[in-house]
């Protein structure tokens, strides 16, 4: 959204340094802002500010996502990965939305199956995808269109019918 004002502002779209509601055009309304906030970016950037990211505030760090809190949650993890963020939080005294936060940012981890899994695959896990696929395409190649009726597939399933 700020970048999209910003350069509404260089190429002199707004008038005199007023919002238009017309920037919001397209843009879902999650992600639309006050008038008041749109209008202080803007004089903002007529002034000549090029950096669009919020400067620092005052205050407390974040210390949640710590690497004290990350070994804590770890631990916890590898006892059972079916632990929900409730279980974890209570085990470690950490807040759960903490927890996710680590969870999700820093380990990179989703909830799939009632298990935290990593996000990305291993590599012995690619390789068994590219040794089904292969497997498929030979059998397709032998059998056609008998094959491919046999095969059901869903969101994340592949059911082969027969043998």
């Amino acid at each position: 959204m700020r970048k999209s004002m910003k350069m509404g502002v260089t190429l002199g779209k707004p008038r005199k340094g007023k919002a238009s509601p017309a920037w919001s055009v397209g843009v879902p309304s999650p992600l639309l802002s006050n008038y008041e906030t749109v209008r202080k970016w803007v004089k903002a950037v007529s002034e000549g500010r090029d950096d669009m990211e919020d400067e620092p505030r005052p205050g407390r760090p974040v210390t949640a996502c710590g690497d004290a809190n990350i070994s804590k949650v770890l631990v916890s993890l590898s006892d059972d990965r079916r632990k929900t963020c409730e279980e974890i939080s209570t085990e470690t005294s950490m807040p759960r939305t903490s927890v996710f936060r680590v969870l999700t940012n820093k380990l990179n981890k989703k909830k799939k199956f009632s298990k935290w899994v990593p996000h990305l695959l291993t590599d012995e896990q690619k390789e068994s995808r590219v040794n089904f696929c292969r497997n498929f395409l030979r059998r397709f190649q032998t059998e056609q269109n008998d094959f491919l009726g046999r095969i059901i597939t869903g969101d994340e399933t592949c059911v082969f019918l027969g043998s």
